[in-house]
Order: C-alpha cells, then structure tokens, then sequence
C-alpha cells in the first residue's frame, strides 16, 4: 500500500490534486486510517493513475476521464474515445484556420500593408429594408437611388443604415445588378414604387468593418483572407454604410470541401406535373439570389451541355440523365465507380414563368479540386409530354 505522498511522488501528481480526485469519486483510495486519516493506496491503483495521465494528455476533461473510469463495458470505452476524436477533429480545424488567419496578417505586415484589415466568419443580424434593385449603369447611380429612397421615406421610420447589395459574380465597371437600399424600422404602408425586404444573414459571412474611403482596399483583403483560409464566396456582397463613415462589408462564404458525392438510394417514383417538358438554360449563378432573368451573369451557360433538359413521362431516364423523381433528377457520376447523384430542384413562378433551380452536386469527376456550389437556371418552354425514347433520337 502507497501514502498519498508515496503515491504523489510516483505518479508525478500533486498531493493536493490527488485529494481533488478523491473528493470527486474520481481515484478512490483503498483505505482511509480512521484515526489519522492517511490515505492508502494499492498497486493497481497506480496504473489508474497512469490512465487519468494518459487520458488528460489525450484531451479528455475530469468528467470523461471518471465515465471512462467507471465504463462497464468496451462499447462504452469506445463511444467516448470516439466522442474525443470528433472534438478534436473540430477543434483542429478550427486551429488551422486560426493559422491561417495569422499567416496573411504575417504576410501583410510583411509586405508593407498600410492598413490592417480583420476579418471574421460569422453569422447573425437581420436588416429590414426599402429598396429598389436593377441594372445600374454605374455604383454612383445606386448611391443617388439611396438618397431619392431616404427623401421619399418617413424620417422617423428611417434606420441608421444604408445598404449597396452587389449580385454580380465578377468585378464589373457598369450595368451593375444592384440594389439600393435603406434600412427602416417599425411597420408602415407602403404605398411607394419601392419594395420591402429583410435582410437574414443566418449562414456563414466573411465579415470586416473599414472606413468609406478605405472599402476598395477591404475588398482586397476580404478576397484575399478567404482565398487564404480555404473559403469560397456563394452569393451577393452587402455593403453596409453607417452614418459615421464607417462600413461593414459582408460576403456569404463556405468551406471549399474536396469531395465526391456519396452512392444514393433512388427513391419510388413520384409524379410531377409541373416539370414534365422541356426546359431550356437561362444562367447558372451560385445562389438564387444572384438570378436576374433577361441578365444572365453567366451567358455561356447556353453553350454548355445543359443548353437543353427534358422530364419525360414517368422519370425515365435518357442520355447521361438517370431519371427523375419529385423534387430530384438523377445523374450518372463515374468516379471512383459507377454510381448515380441526386440533383435537388425547386420550381417557382417569376413573373408569369416557370423558373427551375437544379443543385449542380459538389463534385468534381476526379475528387482533387475544391467543389463549386452552383444552381443551373432554367425556363419552361414546353409542357408537352414527351417519352424518353423520341430525347433520346432528338438528342442524337
């Protein structure tokens, strides 16, 4: 039998934590010497004390150490061992984007940079707001629509923050798809030419606050920091102007991920009417938002081998297409074998047409590059049945 001094001395752990282990049922001693209150422990609690070692080193906090301790079984040992290696496969992540994030500011004091700029992912806000989007011929002219829009407001509804939306997917210098516009607060009628939305920024955005006169030079740095942390931009950019000069530049962004979709189980057909015909490409964007219909951010997408798509009778399949059900068309992927992905689709009405949003999947044929998330645009133009067997001779 080992005094706790004895035991302290061996193990390398304090007297005074050895006495916390005993108080939270943790390590136990053997005997406790009712007169003198000595704490006595055996041989094989030494191994335990190795073990409470072993597993703080590992990461496991008190409490996981004493489940592990007391685990009845090796399924449970095995559960918290998982457990500890999923955390700590998020926790690494996390840290190698803080490396990351130290290395560009590294990087930039090093090349001289004026002008430190900090960006952060984050999500959370909602804006509601009077707006007005459409082509601009230049960003001023939306700058100008902000202010005929706060002249036209109720002063006392009006926010404290004005907001440019750019819808672009690449740098422009005229006919822009903007919007323009003004936060407000409270309920009103609106009875003006403007239109009311809120703002939800519930996903991930890259996020940094500069001056009015430093934004460009923001940008910059907001492009280059999400390169450098293995982001990538999904959607519209918000620039949110306060009245002290200041701006808050927010980009919709998420992990580039390397990937090859999964093998799915196709689900039993289900009709539905509203897409059976033919369809025909009108853009392909990275988030609905972006979609403006008559101004396709992406014009060679007509050229593309979705220029046309068919939904026959009954989901047949056709060509490289593997037939479709409600809500998804299947396609044929290759690597690393043969097997089948489901591309979900949404359908709307967009002023007196039919509008479908088809989810190109996250992959790439060979795995090695960083999957894109893209929606393909189409527009009905038939909703003439058609079998599979007539795409399939019209197709050759």
């Amino acid at each position: 039998m080992y005094k706790i001094g004895e035991l302290s001395r061996l193990c390398h752990i304090p007297v005074k934590t050895l006495r916390y282990y005993d108080s939270e049922g943790l390590l136990v001693p053997d005997e406790i010497d009712r007169v003198t209150g000595y704490r006595y422990y055996s041989a094989a609690q030494l191994a335990d004390c190795y073990r409470i070692i072993s597993l703080k080193e590992l990461g496991f906090s008190l409490e996981e150490i004493k489940k592990h301790m007391h685990a009845s079984s090796d399924a449970d040992i095995l559960e918290l061992v998982e457990n500890k290696y999923t955390e700590l496969t998020e926790k690494s992540k996390e840290l190698s984007l803080q490396m990351k994030k130290l290395y560009h500011i590294k990087k930039s004091i090093s090349e001289g940079a004026k002008t430190m700029f900090h960006v952060s992912i984050r999500s959370g806000d909602t804006i509601n707001v009077i707006f007005q989007r459409k082509i601009y011929a230049a960003k001023t002219d939306a700058e100008e629509m902000v202010k005929h829009i706060k002249a036209a407001l109720p002063q006392h509804m009006i926010g404290e923050r004005t907001i440019i939306v750019n819808y672009e997917m690449e740098y422009r210098e005229s006919d822009l798809d903007l919007a323009a516009c003004v936060e407000v607060t409270g309920k009103f009628i609106n009875n003006l030419e403007y239109e009311e939305m809120t703002f939800t920024f519930s996903g991930e955005f890259a996020t940094l606050a500069c001056r009015r006169e430093q934004l460009d030079d923001g940008y910059h740095a907001m492009l280059s920091q999400i390169h450098e942390i293995d982001y990538q931009i999904i959607g519209a950019s918000y620039e949110i102007y306060y009245d002290d000069g200041t701006v808050e530049l927010k980009i919709p962004v998420c992990k580039k991920v390397k990937c090859i979709d999964a093998p799915i189980e196709r689900q039993t057909f289900e009709n539905d009417e509203a897409v059976v015909g033919k369809w025909e490409i009108r853009d392909i964007v990275t988030s609905k938002e972006q979609f403006v219909y008559g101004n396709p951010k992406c014009p060679e997408a007509r050229n593309s081998v979705w220029c046309e798509l068919y939904f026959p009778e009954g989901g047949e399949p056709y060509w490289f297409l593997k037939g479709w059900t409600k809500g998804f068309l299947y396609l044929e992927a290759t690597t690393p074998e043969p097997h089948i992905v489901a591309m979900p689709y949404i359908i709307e009405s967009l002023n007196e047409r039919t509008i479908m949003f088809l989810q190109i999947p996250r992959r790439y044929s060979d795995g090695s590059k960083d999957a894109v998330p893209q929606l393909l645009v189409f527009e009905k133009v038939s909703n003439q049945s058609i079998l599979a067997k007539d795409i399939q001779i019209s197709a050759n």
